[in-house]
């Protein structure tokens, strides 16, 4: 799927799709950030990631309508492992192995795969099941990640990826709802309904809530509900993704609003 592209490290080594991270002896712990760039190879390339020779996670890059193929595109990528035992990797797509577009470019694209601990850390990604995107490290709090960035989720149940895409709901000054099944994000502007939550509002009166809830569409399919405590859910396996049903605490932080890749919301309409 990628071209012979080979780039050793002491601690990273990259061997065509897969990226081998040494995680033993005098390597735990010892933080390292590596760029390279991978050829593309077939139009919905993987990037798996090992831990020494344990497969941890596969990365789909699920490509857009408007770039359906990435057959001889090349992915511009920076991997590092932080102090802490985290692992960070984003990449940009590009046409070309030495250029590649800036985010406030028309043709922007780029991949931000989910961050996770190595092993000797594992606890925090167990600690970090269901929580949302500013925890996993997805998004960072006083950092606009831009619309041209498109994050590759791992689930945790079934361990699969998936692609979302995402919108700031508080610079639209808009507020987001999930439907039951998650196929589905609606759209309302904060004009529209009385006492309609704010993002960083903290505290959402439950009974307001209810009362919201009840003027608000069915979704398309008239299966369920929108609901602003409906988790965001892995396609694959229906599992929450981001809890909110779990975790009320966290809704209120979590300002951006997420669909399935190549999703658009749907728009509220009185």
């Amino acid at each position: 799927m990628f071209g012979l592209f080979t780039k050793r490290h002491n601690r990273i080594n990259i061997n065509g799709d897969s990226i081998f991270i040494d995680n033993q002896k005098a390597n735990i712990g010892k933080p390292v950030e590596l760029e390279t760039v991978f050829k593309l190879t077939v139009p919905t390339p993987e990037i798996k990631v090992f831990e020494n020779q344990n497969l941890v996670h596969t990365f789909r890059i699920d490509t857009l309508q408007t770039n359906k193929d990435l057959t001889g595109q090349f992915l511009h990528s920076s991997i590092k492992v932080l102090l802490n035992s985290a692992v960070m990797i984003d990449g940009i797509i590009s046409q070309s192995d030495k250029t590649f577009s800036k985010w406030t470019d028309n043709d922007y694209e780029a991949v931000r795969l989910q961050p996770f601990f190595l092993s000797d850390k594992n606890y925090n990604n167990i600690q970090l099941k269901g929580k949302g995107l500013f925890e996993r490290g997805l998004h960072f709090s006083g950092t606009v990640t831009p619309t041209g960035v498109r994050n590759i989720c791992i689930c945790e149940s079934c361990n699969l990826s998936f692609t979302i895409q995402h919108f700031h709901s508080g610079f639209s000054e808009l507020q987001y709802f999930y439907s039951t099944d998650c196929k589905e994000t609606l759209i309302v502007p904060s004009c529209s309904i009385e006492d309609l939550p704010t993002q960083l509002q903290e505290t959402v009166d439950k009974s307001i809530l209810q009362s919201i809830e009840s003027k608000l569409p069915r979704p398309s399919n008239n299966e369920g509900t929108f609901k602003y405590y409906n988790s965001f859910k892995c396609p694959h396996c229906l599992t929450p993704y981001i809890d909110f049903e779990k975790h009320n605490e966290i809704r209120p932080t979590e300002y951006y609003g997420n669909t399935y890749i190549n999703q658009k919301p749907k728009a509220w309409t009185d």
